[in-house]
């Protein structure tokens, strides 16, 4: 899943992995450019059949974190937020950052827990802070919707 749709990580050719889901890796050349509304149109050296591309549906494309450019104040690389543990900001531990679910205003942000999954939506007021490098998010007490 592509989550910069915006950024400029994939619009310069460069080589990537390909990698399928059963594990199989390639690397490979990839130009992609804009398509319509949400779209990513991507030339995969190689691939010039429709064929070849639709041997291709389900693989991830993976791009090495030396070649990504840093996140600006405030953002995040999904990857680094994952396994991030959780705490509330009266300091109570709530589980862990399980995954990143892509919103078109703002992401949820899934959060494994003792009793099972809960959702944050991650806006400013819901997440008060996060330290990758400390390895710590701090969400605003009460911001954690368990669904019950």
């Amino acid at each position: 899943m592509l989550h910069n749709r915006e950024g400029e990580t994939l619009f310069t050719e460069r080589t990537v992995l390909l990698v399928s889901p059963e594990g199989e890796r390639r690397d490979v050349r990839v130009l992609a450019r804009s398509g319509a509304g949400k779209r990513v149109l991507a030339r995969i050296g190689g691939v010039d059949t429709p064929e070849k591309a639709a041997a291709l549906m389900g693989w991830a494309l993976v791009v090495d974190r030396a070649t990504l450019p840093p996140p600006d104040e405030g953002e995040y690389y999904i990857h680094d937020l994952i396994d991030l543990p959780v705490f509330d900001a009266a300091g109570a531990a709530l589980g862990t950052l399980a995954d990143v679910v892509p919103g078109q205003h703002h992401d949820v942000w899934v959060i494994a827990t003792e009793a099972g999954e809960a959702f944050v939506l991650a806006t400013p007021e819901n997440v008060q802070s996060v330290d990758v490098p400390g390895r710590r998010v701090v969400l605003a007490v009460g911001a954690l919707d368990t669904g019950a």
